[in-house]
């Protein structure tokens, strides 16, 4: 049993829970927001870029299951275009958005994981340098997440409180998970395997009795009010209308206990689900009932493309993690280990197992991208949380965690600046994953000088004949001369841009007419030429 002086101490915490939430989500902020056009977009970036460009200016965006990944993405960043403009940094403050709700998130657990548990979790997903980076990705995996966080978030309130209106909210948030990544799919199912193996451990863990109490005999609401112990403390809960625990502290005792829906209840999380689920598929009936269908089939697409390309080792997300956010998966794995020791919170040994099983199911899948990590630092950060709360307990330890946690924020903010503001395109980071250079950037710039020069501005014609061409579409937004063939052809526009192994296909065509000016590495392993013709040359 934990000292009532320790639980006192801990408690504490929650007096100045609020103010130190609200550092924690301006630290956050302050980590994503700026600059949001510094780092070029990736090639998956300008993808995503053209489709929501079509969606803005044509009004038409159809599912693709070949293009794998869902709608809401194009559509919330639709909302930010109409607000903010069509620009970079409208794009990435979506994902931003989403980022910090994941963050915001982690704090209603409080209850839940108590108030040193949700605020040490929030703040290490505040800091984490691939948290922050991949939030600042103009790509679907922080809504995904944010999604993810929110059916288990609202699904334990659910737990507790018996309330139809976090039902609602897991119902949404479920749609909204299955309308932005085929991927969804990976996290309902290794909660649906965490829940079973949580009830078969906690109870081999757990003494059983071979009979109930008289209490336990009388009709639920006929029995009187009882103790429930979590981690140690007892909560003396009174029986309301509202469920099981009334409301009160400790209501993850129906933690996977009783899974019951009330009928009422489940009817209106389906007409929720499958209202959402059918507006962004069949993209608000513009594609109807062709997105539906598509919606099933990308499952087929996927798994054959994930088996086949960008394969990587099996360990390498955590080889990835340990690199640069080390904090997380060693205090995650210090959480996880403590949780499986005792055995019987089941709060605790569910998280251990949400975080153990989405990274060993992601990692038995070849295809492997940096942003996936975001699915894995979530759980690990909040058994990081509770790894903390558990170390509070102890005297010795209780001395060194201020310091510990003080070097581990230290650490990863220094690394999440270095990242995102400085070394943004440097593979030396495990999370920059053939990313566009800011040389990039130079050759905008090179053919934006040569447009001024020409006199004609946004509207002078540059031809794209590089077969490697990714996000350059995109910068290209506002250019309507601007034409990618993806092959050499004859042309006399102003500007010519080619990969470096079509030179001597191009260079016998425009011998004399253009002249050279300068290599730019589009990504790693892609360079491209820029030509310009000889009457716009510089000088």
């Amino acid at each position: 049993m934990v000292p009532a002086a320790v639980f006192a101490d801990e408690a504490s915490f929650g007096r100045f829970f609020v103010p130190a939430a609200l550092l924690l989500l301006l630290a956050a902020a302050a980590l994503r927001l700026p600059d949001l056009a510094l780092n070029p977009f990736h090639h998956d970036e300008g993808v995503n870029g053209f489709f929501t460009t079509n969606l803005m200016r044509q009004g038409h965006y159809a599912y693709n299951p070949a293009n794998f990944h869902g709608p809401t993405l194009y559509y919330f960043a639709l909302l930010s275009g109409i607000v903010f403009g069509l620009t970079t940094e409208a794009m990435r403050l979506v994902p931003v958005a989403f980022g910090l709700l994941t963050v915001a998130l982690v704090l209603p657990l409080r209850r839940s994981i108590g108030p040193l548990a949700a605020l040490t979790a929030a703040g290490l997903l505040a800091v984490s340098p691939g948290a922050v980076y991949i939030s600042r990705y103009f790509i679907h995996e922080a809504l995904l997440v944010c999604f993810s966080l929110a059916i288990f978030v609202a699904g334990l309130r659910y737990l507790e409180t018996s309330r139809r209106g976090y039902l609602l909210v897991v119902a949404a948030a479920a749609a909204l998970l299955f309308a932005t990544k085929e991927t969804g799919i990976i996290a309902i199912g290794v909660w649906a395997i965490a829940i079973v193996m949580t009830r078969l451990y906690v109870d081999w863990r757990t003494p059983r009795r071979r009979w109930r109490t008289a209490d336990e005999r009388r009709p639920r609401a006929a029995r009187p009010a009882r103790s429930v112990w979590i981690e140690g403390v007892e909560y003396r809960a009174a029986p309301q209308a509202g469920g099981p625990t009334g409301g009160q502290p400790g209501g993850q005792a129906g933690l996977l206990g009783r899974l019951s829906l009330d009928r009422e209840h489940a009817l209106a999380a389906a007409i929720v689900f499958l209202v959402i689920y059918i507006l962004f598929y069949s993209s608000f009936f513009t594609n109807y009932p062709q997105g539906l269908i598509d919606s099933l089939a990308t499952f087929t697409i996927w798994t054959q493309t994930s088996s086949v390309t960008q394969s990587q080792p099996i360990g390498s997300y955590v080889a990835w993690m340990l690199s640069a956010d080390a904090p997380i998966v060693l205090l995650g794995a210090v959480g996880g280990l403590l949780a499986a020791r005792r055995g019987r919170d089941r709060l605790s040994v569910f998280i251990g197992l949400w975080a153990l099983g989405v990274t060993l199911a992601y990692s038995l899948i070849p295809y492997k991208t940096p942003w996936i990590v975001l699915n894995m630092l979530v759980p690990l950060a909040l058994l990081a949380g509770l790894a903390v709360r558990e170390l509070w307990t102890v005297v010795r330890w209780r001395r060194a965690l201020p310091l510990l946690l003080a070097g581990a924020g230290v650490v990863s903010a220094y690394q999440a600046v270095d990242l995102n503001f400085r070394r943004y395109d440097d593979e030396a980071y495990p999370y920059v994953y053939v990313h566009t250079t800011r040389q990039m950037l130079d050759l905008l710039a090179e053919i934006d000088r040569t447009a001024e020069r020409a006199g004609t501005g946004a509207d002078t014609g540059v031809v794209f004949v590089t077969p490697e061409t990714w996000p350059l579409p995109w910068y290209m937004r506002n250019h309507p001369r601007a034409v990618f063939h993806g092959r050499v052809v004859p042309t006399e526009e102003p500007m010519i841009v080619a990969h470096v192994n079509q030179r001597a296909e191009l260079e016998p065509t425009i011998e004399g007419r253009y002249t050279e000016v300068g290599v730019y590495t589009l990504r790693p392993g892609v360079d491209l030429v820029l030509y310009v013709r000889n009457d716009l040359r510089a000088g």
